[in-house]
């Protein structure tokens, strides 16, 4: 660990050095960061050397709920942080069992406790569709964690990745992965929040007094990002001569700690493949894509370049105040609906 912060560090002063560029949002996250607090204070000073850190700066950190404790909180607290998000996933012992994570729901349940009583902004995970959850499983883990005054909620659908053991688990029958209930346990989620003040703001994320996660918010609206360490991926536009540019970092931990400023790809992206991009991010977004900030961008009119194809699914969208988006009722074909415009 002590060898790849060292090379974290070393990255990013480098990238300070090529343009110190202003920051508005960190986020530390990927992984478990929490297991790495010890190493925040020198991961804080080779940020703050090779970056202008805006005073309102949102910086975010991801824990699990076994990582979360009293030097991880202290820690967290010198480096600057302001929000945490935990991934507490559900609070039902069986299928926490079931999907191999490593807590429990008292661990969670004290990780909550302790995190709000600290942070500003708090946020949680929870996942839905997992192998046998219920409806009272959903309930009973959403009604406990509404009893904490949390700022965010993200609610993510299951999905089931090839070689994994719960991918093996679905594949040889010991589970059913049923869609339609999923969207009805999707359904009840959002009427929950909903009716706890929570604002529908993304696919799969809820918010409470416009406190959005500003740094996902800043990738869906197509903002420069700067991704640093193992495997990290970064976009900037305008630079190098190119209008867009996607790098990604070496992914090999031997390669990365001899050179961590080593890419691994560099990809240059034409404006026709960026402005397919810009619509299928910012579509995620319930304020949809913003028209005017689209003509900016790639210097041409989005419904001269797109109207003929959105005549043919119109009824699923909504224009107003210089935004498309899509209706919330429709949210669920999102994919099919991006696709049928890019």
């Amino acid at each position: 660990m002590a060898s790849y912060m060292d090379a974290l560090c070393r990255q990013i002063r480098a990238a300070g050095v090529k343009e110190k560029r202003k920051v508005s949002a960190i986020y530390v996250g990927g992984g478990t960061p929490s297991l790495a607090y010890k190493h925040f204070g020198d991961l804080k000073k080779a940020i703050s050397d090779a970056f202008f850190v805006e005073k309102d700066a949102e910086i975010s950190m991801e824990c699990n709920p076994e990582s979360v404790t009293p030097a991880f909180i202290d820690a967290a607290q010198c480096f600057g942080v302001n929000r945490v998000s935990v991934g507490v996933q559900t609070l039902s012992d069986a299928l926490l069992k079931k999907i191999g994570r490593a807590h429990d729901r008292t661990q969670a349940i004290n990780a909550l406790d302790k995190l709000t009583k600290v942070f500003p902004a708090v946020s949680a995970d929870v996942m839905i569709g997992l192998p046998g959850q219920t409806m009272e499983n959903l309930q009973e883990s959403l009604d406990r964690l509404l009893t904490y005054p949390l700022k965010h909620l993200s609610c993510y659908s299951l999905i089931l990745e090839e070689g994994t053991p719960l991918f093996e688990a679905y594949k040889h029958g010991e589970f059913v992965s049923d869609d339609d209930f999923a969207v009805d346990l999707y359904d009840e989620a959002c009427m929950r929040l909903a009716a706890n003040g929570f604002s529908r703001y993304e696919i799969s994320n809820f918010c409470k007094d416009d406190c959005v996660c500003r740094y996902n918010t800043s990738v869906w609206q197509y903002a420069d990002y700067l991704g640093l360490g193992l495997g990290a991926s970064s976009f900037l536009k305008k630079e190098g001569g190119a209008t867009f540019r996607r790098t990604r970092n070496t992914a090999c931990m031997s390669d990365y700690l001899s050179d961590p400023s080593l890419a691994e790809e560099t990809l240059e992206i034409s404006l026709e493949e960026g402005q397919k991009e810009f619509i299928m991010l910012g579509l995620r977004l319930s304020c949809g894509i913003d028209l005017v900030r689209f003509r900016e961008i790639f210097g041409v009119d989005f419904l001269s370049n797109y109207g003929e194809k959105l005549s043919k699914v119109k009824q699923y969208f909504c224009i107003e105040k210089n935004h498309l988006s899509i209706l919330p009722q429709h949210l669920y074909i999102s994919n099919s609906l991006i696709n049928s415009l890019i």
